[in-house]
């Protein structure tokens, strides 16, 4: 017999002696007795000797080359996925070998809530410990009216190549294209993380939707555009519609939108009380001072106000009001209309 073929031989037979005598023991003899999970990260690129040096230093094993030996002979060395895993004190190295080429990671969620802004997603998930917030602006971008509120500077987003951003100027970040939804946190980048809420809302719109959006002539971040101030106005869906009808009409007739949400945006107060001179400040993401849709989108948001965008209810009103006491939206067929509704509501 080749020499080299015997000594391998002889080795693979160490191998497995050794891990049949240890395969089903405790993992770990040297965990604390009260510390029965530990949590252990797998890294994108780690190789085998170094996840075993790893779980050694931490005190998960006690033999590296058993561990070796038990991904050799299950034909593992290649398929072990990164990830965090739960490990515990009662798992044999078999188990282990097992739960890190089967993928069986745990996992964290997030929840991004509709109508939250860029600035507000990026506060939650720094306070999640996901991410910082100056981490986030570099990817996502940063709009000038957030960025002055909180004393940094305006960012353009990363560029991303998704069909939803194409219409999507290289000028602005990606407020209004962070779908807002609950999200697994996988060892996810970032990036990763964004680029999840980006397909989520690239997937949430149909074919059905896109036609209808060009039967209106119109493109998908006017619709964003819209969404994210009706998001922010209105809280009833039948609303929604309604209101979207009347801003659209009021941007074909030439007429400023006039969307509180707009200014809140820019002033950074989330009161329904917007001063008479706090809507001539000049921004262009301020729809009392400019015509038309803002600069870009002023939230992120959900599906309801997405669809009352592209599925707008006719109707013959040209303004409406919330009700700061009940919430209700109060419409109006004419300025004068409009003018009593705001002397009975909103004093």
């Amino acid at each position: 017999m080749n020499r080299k073929i015997f000594l391998l031989t002889i080795v693979v037979a160490t191998l497995f002696f050794s891990v049949s005598l240890f395969n089903h023991r405790v993992a770990s003899l040297g965990w604390e007795a009260d510390q029965e999970k530990i949590v252990f990260n797998v890294d994108s690129g780690q190789g085998v000797i170094e996840i075993a040096d790893n779980l050694k230093r931490k005190g998960i094993i006690n033999d590296k080359f058993v561990f070796l030996g038990q991904i050799a002979l299950t034909n593992n060395i290649g398929n072990l996925q990164a990830g965090r895993y739960e490990l515990d004190s009662e798992m044999s190295i078999e188990r282990i070998v097992d739960l890190f080429s089967s993928g069986e990671t745990i996992f964290e969620t997030v929840t991004i809530i509709e109508g939250w802004t860029i600035v507000q997603i990026a506060t939650h998930l720094e306070n999640e410990g996901v991410v910082s917030r100056e981490d986030f602006f570099e990817i996502t971008g940063l709009p000038a009216p957030q960025a002055k509120l909180l004393g940094l500077s305006e960012k353009p987003a990363q560029e991303f190549d998704y069909p939803i951003l194409q219409d999507l100027s290289k000028e602005i970040s990606l407020e209004g294209y962070l779908f807002p939804d609950t999200y697994r946190i996988e060892n996810d980048s970032p990036e990763r993380l964004i680029e999840k809420m980006i397909a989520n809302l690239e997937n949430r719109l149909t074919e059905e939707m896109h036609a209808e959006i060009e039967r209106r002539d119109k493109n998908v971040f006017e619709i964003i555009n819209m969404a994210s101030m009706i998001e922010r106005e209105v809280p009833d869906y039948e609303d929604m519609e309604k209101v979207s009808d009347i801003l659209w009409r009021r941007k074909e007739a030439g007429i400023p939108l006039q969307v509180d949400a707009t200014v809140n945006y820019v002033t950074g107060r989330r009161g329904i009380d917007v001063t008479a001179e706090e809507t001539k400040i000049q921004s262009p993401y301020n729809t009392y001072a400019v015509t038309g849709l803002p600069k870009g989108p002023i939230s992120n948001p959900g599906m309801n106000a997405i669809e009352a965008a592209i599925y707008p209810t006719e109707n013959n009103y040209w303004y409406y009001l919330s009700d700061p006491e009940t919430g209700d939206t109060i419409f109006s067929r004419n300025h004068f209309e409009h003018v009593q509704a705001k002397n009975q509501y909103l004093r």
